[in-house]
């Protein structure tokens, strides 16, 4: 099961950057994965520039 519209493409999708909110492409965001190998992936959190995602986890 996929969250995807009809003949909508992955890079086509519109997602939200977790900082600031503001509306990117998915091909254009920076993703953040939470999880490892053996629990799996538990959050995708996406970012609209590394600046965003480094200020978000406070590097």
């Amino acid at each position: 099961m996929n969250n995807l519209r009809g003949d909508e493409d992955v890079d086509e999708r519109t997602i939200h950057c977790a900082l600031c909110g503001r509306e990117i492409k998915h091909n254009q965001a920076w993703p953040h994965v939470d999880g490892d190998s053996n629990l799996g992936v538990k959050k995708i959190d996406y970012f609209c520039s590394e600046e965003h995602k480094a200020e978000f986890f406070g590097l």
